[in-house]
């Protein structure tokens, strides 16, 4: 056989190159699509702490839905383009401006609206959040167990939302009352639901809307380490 006729046989076909290629730019493709989803529409995010209780939990996994309010890099202090707003109720993720770390609160002022704290009582607008007691705190929600705490019911418009709190006041006083603010335009004020256990506007201050990376929309996966996977609340949603 000659040195041309080997050369030949040892060539790949064209048929491979092109199947490789298709191969290859398929992966890209996907990659670059994840990537796209990933900045621009949904992100997950871990509960970590008891500042949610019990609305989301320690160990809790949520969706986050990061479209509805602007478009959020990587690695981004504020948001590069906004272009929507939260409501009063709402579950996001924002970018807290005192240390720069992701944290999860909810909205309870919005733009002109004036809020504040009288011994644990929320006043919005000159007028008391309806609140309503509603029982105990489950010790196998709290990462904390405190058998003080107490769960309450808050209705803002048709929204509710369940909050909870040491009885007759918080463990730190600080929390429990904060002077009237009127929430500038750009800005919104957020809480954690356990109400004692919050590092939120009460001390790090309003909230610009570049700072609001989503809206928190369902648990996808629920397991505080050491204790048992909480199957019950997979795929529920926030309210």
């Amino acid at each position: 056989m000659s040195e041309d006729q080997k050369t030949e046989k040892r060539r790949p076909p064209a048929d491979d190159d092109d199947s490789l290629a298709a191969n290859v730019k398929t992966i890209v493709g996907a990659i670059a699509l994840a990537l796209f989803i990933r900045i621009v529409f949904f992100e997950a995010f871990a509960i970590d702490g008891p500042s949610m209780e019990p609305s989301l939990l320690n160990g809790d996994r949520v969706v986050v839905a990061k479209y509805p309010y602007g478009l959020f890099l990587p690695f981004s202090r504020e948001a590069i383009l906004t272009w929507g707003s939260p409501e009063v109720g709402d579950v996001v993720i924002v970018k807290s401006p005192q240390d720069e770390e992701d944290i999860v609160k909810r909205v309870i002022g919005v733009a002109g609206d004036t809020v504040s704290m009288v011994d644990g009582q929320v006043f919005r607008n000159g007028e008391a959040v309806p609140t309503v007691e509603v029982g105990v705190c489950e010790e196998d929600s709290q990462k904390v167990v405190d058998p003080e705490c107490r769960v309450y019911e808050e209705t803002v418009g048709d929204r509710s939302w369940r909050t909870s709190h040491a009885d007759l006041g918080f463990a730190s006083r600080d929390l429990a009352n904060w002077a009237p603010v009127t929430v500038p335009d750009g800005h919104i004020v957020v809480l954690g639901d356990h109400r004692d256990q919050s590092n939120d506007s009460r001390r790090i201050g309003l909230i610009p809307l570049s700072r609001v990376k989503g809206h928190a929309l369902f648990i996808y996966w629920s397991n505080d380490p050491g204790r048992e996977h909480r199957w019950g609340r997979m795929f529920q949603g926030i309210r």
